[in-house]
């Protein structure tokens, strides 16, 4: 394991085979000292084979009369179950849903605590309307720094490679700067992140920037216009662009690698709260059963999400964003992985690597608190089992799990983007907005991270329920495909059935 380790931390994406050898080793160890366990007492306890034949013929019992239960629940969701028809396509290979039999926690039990710990001390912060930054530290006395992070959306895409550049590019654009009480602390118009350090104990605060009262309308350039037939690749209804009907806002969030079965498994609290969103003449909650992933990975999968094209040859093609912000939507993107999909997926066929994408596309990008040292490792491989975006420990960033940054703001967009009740009916403008957020806890090879996401995405959908913005907006929850790494996948049938249907679901 230590070789292995050594050799290579998980980055090989591919086939992913070191997650799944780790994975493996460190289970097949403890098994050899269960192995050892039950020698000793064949060896000590007399009667041993019988005791030990009659715990394997209930527990023989009990796995079968589980499968048979999870081979039924396999195929129910939010609503019903999967209609087979013998016209239709149907799954692969004989599914049986081994993993579904073990306890929470089981394939990393040994990695650690799933909980994020704690701050040394309390550090409450406050930016008001006029960009006034206060702190007051639990510890009298406490020195205070400020780090302004960088805006990422005007980048150019050579600055935004995940694999040399855009973590780097982070630190050495993030100004660091003293906080004096006395002296009032005011952010420039377009800081949207800071990092606030008492001593030993850090914080982040975001606020969206510039306000929503000042974003002027978008004019796309004429040349790359998506609403010109000839500059279009995705292919748009001519009835939806000649509608008068009120434009529905969009809010998609991406859980990365994960399956359909996986959402049920692993996110029961939020998909306990989807089920409540389906209220008959009021509103509707749909999951696809047969959607499926196109390809093995987050590439090809993404791709045909965001430029509706598998394998797109055109240059420059502009991505789903740009689609909505021509046509007058506020577009926003939170990327809690450090990386820029337009880069990553895309960037090849920008011939121009000085071309700032987000900037066309998006009117804020959320990217850099996620690629802070403290959670994105700057020197070495970022991409391990035990570090970085894809590690199979609890992810967290000042003591709270990640993902509760990325909720964090996206409340902050919503609530700046939604006209408030004490607005005056004149200055309550409808502009439309599409809003997506990429989730990564699916994406690490024992398929047990994704659990810290549950209660975050629960509380997230039932503020949507309950504040009535589901009334005009679509919610979509969907995955790029199932996990592709870990026993599971690496080892079943049902794993490599979960790896070609990702969970989707729409409100």
């Amino acid at each position: 394991m230590a070789g292995l380790y050594k050799y290579d931390h998980g980055e090989r994406f591919e086939q992913h085979g070191f997650y799944n050898l780790l994975v493996f080793l460190a289970i097949y160890i403890p098994l050899n000292l269960v192995l050892g366990v039950l020698y000793v007492l064949w060896r000590k306890v007399d009667r041993f084979p019988a005791y030990f034949a009659v715990v394997v013929l209930v527990g023989g019992i009990y796995v079968s009369v589980s499968l048979v239960h999870y081979r039924k629940v396999f195929d129910q969701g939010l609503r019903g179950s999967f209609d087979y028809s013998l016209d239709e396509c149907t799954w692969s290979g004989r599914n049986i849903p081994f993993v579904d039999i073990l306890p929470a926690g089981t394939q990393n039990f040994w990695a650690g605590s799933m909980h994020c710990k704690s701050e040394p001390q309390r550090i409450d912060v406050n930016i008001d309307e006029n960009g006034v930054l206060t702190v007051h530290c639990e510890t009298p006395g406490s020195n205070v720094l400020i780090d302004i992070l960088p805006e990422t959306r005007e980048w150019p895409l050579r600055d935004k490679d995940i694999w040399s550049t855009c973590n780097h590019m982070v630190i050495e654009r993030t100004q660091h700067l003293e906080y004096y009480n006395d002296i009032p602390f005011v952010l420039n118009d377009t800081t949207q992140t800071v990092v606030v350090r008492c001593g030993s104990s850090s914080t982040l605060v975001s606020r969206v920037a510039p306000p929503v009262s000042k974003l002027p309308v978008y004019t796309p350039p004429q040349d790359s216009d998506t609403r010109t037939p000839n500059t279009t690749s995705i292919r748009v209804s001519p009835d939806i662009l000649h509608s008068n009907r009120k434009s529905p806002n969009v809010i998609y969030l991406m859980l990365d690698a994960v399956s359909r079965r996986q959402f049920h498994r692993q996110l029961p609290h939020s998909a306990h709260i989807l089920r409540t969103l389906h209220q008959p003449g009021v509103s509707q909650i749909t999951e696809l059963f047969r959607y499926h992933s196109v390809g093995f990975s987050t590439d090809n999968n993404t791709k045909a999400m965001f430029l509706g094209d598998i394998y797109p040859k055109k240059r420059n093609t502009l991505p789903i964003w740009a689609y909505f912000r021509d046509r007058g939507y506020i577009t926003a993107r939170v990327e809690s992985g450090c990386e820029d999909w337009a880069k990553e997926y895309n960037g090849h066929n920008y011939p121009q690597q000085d071309f700032a994408v987000s900037n066309r596309s998006l009117d804020y990008e959320l990217t850099a608190p996620f690629c802070l040292p403290e959670f994105y490792p700057s020197v070495g491989n970022p991409f391990g089992n035990f570090k970085g975006p894809y590690s199979i420990i609890a992810r967290c960033l000042f003591g709270r799990y990640l993902h509760e940054w990325a909720f964090d703001y996206l409340y902050k967009l919503r609530r700046e983007l939604r006209p408030q009740p004490a607005m005056p009916q004149k200055a309550r403008k409808h502009r439309p907005y599409m809003i997506t957020v990429a989730l990564m806890e699916g994406h690490e090879g024992t398929g047990e991270v994704l659990r810290t996401l549950d209660d975050a995405l629960a509380a997230f959908i039932k503020d949507m329920r309950d504040s009535g913005e589901l009334d005009d907006t679509v919610l979509i929850i969907g995955g790029d495909h199932g996990l592709h790494m870990g026993l599971n996948f690496a080892y079943t049938q049902n794993g490599r059935i979960e790896h070609q249907n990702p969970f989707f679901a729409m409100s």
